[in-house]
């Protein structure tokens, strides 16, 4: 390939005389004008002058000879420096070796002549450790079993006799049956990291169902449970829900008995026999309606569709009022804001001490004959005929404008900030958690309930039916309570109303250095009324400012408004309140008379003044958080 240069100056050009290496052959001719040309023939690159090409190569080995040369020498000297210093660690490793097997040989020796094994040996190392790993995966497994309070422990269900029948498959599809028979199709699930499932089906993909997190309104008579709270080899409310929320598919078989995998929370604990007419409870559900034609883009009416399905496997005594959409963060316990609880008071338990002993008095004698008193009984083996006479004299009692003025003001005393160390149990006054801050507590208006419930009909035994019955509604509404601290707050403000009790001596037993006894209510009057999420609704109707005035989550108004129309899910609650747990209130203290034998013990059997000094001795109290933590009621 040949082309050409022109240069005003020949010095810009560099010649080349001869071809080189490259098989590069410049020719240059200067013209008349003084303009030079140069013209620049380049060969192909394999083309090499053989001698040019023989000179190179013997001068390159000859580079190539001398970096070996120079190369093997530093080799030498590093090699050697190598040597020395692997010798110098060699020696060392050996000398430490030699000194750890004659401290090992030395203490072996001395646990020969004691006769007892040396636990430091190698052997008796490896033994140890593979005893902990042991030890630990056997703690590992153990977790890992479902709750012992739970149904999906076997344990629990040989207990109660209980037949876990499984959903149609752990992504909690609707059961699918066949035409004629009962059988359910067989389904797999696949977990997405999303939090959707995969509803597998013949190994086709068909759905997916997500996992949305949930507040769930219950409301609950607790006369036949242990309390709500999930305890080992007890029936339990939560035990119930959980077993209903899986069966209806809302929670996975991988999840069941398992409430932290679900993220499970509740709103207040109740004891035995409490009852909840708004229990707010918070889990990690799917949405087993996501797909149903009718409902795709309608999420209230999956809701509600998933509120039918779970109530068609509760109990009729525990009923799921409404499902709503909440945020990833929220939690049932600590988004709750405030509670409010309600116990129903029977009218006859402001009666007076003296009116109290004159009701029991009147069963001591019958046909002529001495009965044994009823002071010589203890509660439980109270004559039957005293207890129904002295119930025919007291529930003919009805409150008087001067106690429910009274009983007013002893629950006036409670509100604000307090030490309610007298008013739980095993928790100190110096403890932190006895201070609690009550927001309101008051009486409402008295009701009369006909024909005293269950017994409005005569008895084969021809006796007649029960008398109307007066009861006193009491509202108390504070961030937070301690175990039995409500119901031994209604016992001192019913002595308070009845002449029992000073206010003075309340306001003492509200004091840090006061120790005192205060009496238990029955349980049977107490439910918890509502549960208050002010502040994250606050939340809601700010963000949704920020998203054109649509909140991203809905309220949580399951609140009575005055002046307005209540939502579905407060009606709910007011009728489950008002047809469901009131009556069972009245019904059973008709059956029980709880109250009564309440009474009886309190004025009859104890022999110790209200309200006494307690005389601590060397008990004692402990002032740690988990020993605090109670329940309310």
């Amino acid at each position: 390939r040949t082309f050409s240069l022109t240069s005003k100056s020949p010095t810009e050009i560099i010649m080349a005389d001869n071809t080189d290496a490259n098989g590069t052959v410049a020719t240059t001719t200067t013209s008349a004008e003084g303009n030079t040309q140069t013209n620049i023939t380049t060969m192909d690159q394999d083309y090499v002058p053989l001698d040019d090409k023989n000179n190179n190569d013997n001068n390159n080995g000859q580079d190539i000879n001398t970096n070996n040369n120079n190369n093997n020498n530093n080799d030498q000297k590093d090699q050697s420096k190598t040597n020395q210093n692997g010798n110098s660690k060699q020696r060392k490793a050996a000398r430490w070796k030699q000194l750890n097997k004659k401290r090992k040989d030395g203490r072996r020796q001395k646990f020969a002549k004691d006769g007892e094994e040396d636990d430091n040996n190698d052997d008796n190392k490896k033994k140890k450790m593979k005893k902990n790993q042991n030890e630990w995966k056997k703690d590992y497994d153990a977790e890992k079993l479902p709750h012992s309070g739970s149904f999906a422990n076997e344990t629990m269900q040989k207990l109660f006799g209980v037949d876990i029948d499984a959903p149609l498959s752990s992504s909690g599809g609707e059961e699918e049956k066949g035409e004629g028979d009962n059988a359910a199709t067989a389904t797999t699930a696949n977990n997405n990291l999303d939090g959707s499932v995969d509803v597998v089906k013949e190994n086709e993909i068909v759905k997916k169902v997500p996992k949305r997190k949930l507040a769930l309104l219950t409301s609950f008579l607790g006369s036949n449970y242990v309390g709500f709270q999930i305890n080992d080899e007890k029936r339990t409310l939560q035990a119930e829900i959980e077993l209903a929320l899986y069966r209806s598919g809302i929670i996975s078989k991988m999840n069941f008995g398992y409430p932290s995998k679900y993220g499970w929370s509740n709103s207040a604990r109740t004891d035995k026999g409490v009852h909840a007419a708004a229990q707010v409870c918070s889990l990690k559900g799917e949405m087993i309606f996501h797909h149903k034609d009718d409902l795709v883009d309608d999420e209230p009416g999956q809701l509600d569709a998933m509120r039918l399905k779970v109530n068609s496997y509760l109990p009729s005594d525990i009923r799921v009022l409404d499902f709503g959409r909440v945020t990833g963060g929220f939690c049932a316990r600590t988004s709750r804001d405030k509670v409010r609880y309600q116990y129903m008071v029977p009218s006859f338990m402001l009666c007076s001490r003296e009116e109290v002993r004159a009701a029991f008095s009147m069963g001591e004698e019958k046909d002529g004959e001495t009965e044994t008193t009823a002071e010589a009984s203890d509660e439980d083996a109270i004559d039957p005929e005293v207890l129904k006479k002295a119930g025919e004299i007291l529930l003919q009692h009805r409150a008087t404008p001067e106690q429910m003025e009274r009983l007013k003001r002893g629950l006036k005393l409670f509100e604000g900030t307090h030490s309610f160390h007298n008013y739980t149990r095993r928790v100190g006054a110096d403890n932190a958690s006895a201070m609690r801050y009550i927001l309101s507590f008051e009486p409402l208006d008295p009701i009369l309930v006909p024909g005293g419930g269950a017994d409005d009909e005569e008895e084969d035994d021809g006796n007649p039916k029960q008398p109307d019955q007066q009861w006193i509604p009491l509202q108390v509404v504070g961030q937070s309570f301690l175990l039995n601290q409500i119901r031994k707050m209604v016992s001192g403000a019913v002595d308070h109303a009845r002449g029992a009790v000073s206010e003075e001596k309340i306001v003492e037993s509200l004091s840090k250095q006061s120790r005192m006894k205060v009496n238990v209510a029955p349980a049977q009057g107490l439910f918890l009324d509502r549960s208050y999420f002010e502040l994250y609704n606050k939340h809601k109707v700010k963000n949704g400012q920020k998203n054109d005035g649509v909140p991203d989550r809905s309220e949580l108004d399951w609140v009575e408004v005055e002046g307005e129309d209540m939502p579905a899910a407060v009606r709910r609650i007011e009728e489950f309140k008002n047809e469901k747990i009131i009556p069972h209130i009245i019904d059973e203290e008709v059956k029980e008379r709880n109250f009564l034998k309440f009474m009886y013990s309190q004025d009859i059997l104890c022999k110790h003044g209200i309200y006494g000094p307690i005389d601590d001795g060397n008990k004692k109290w402990s002032t740690s958080k988990k020993d605090s933590a109670g329940t309310a009621g």
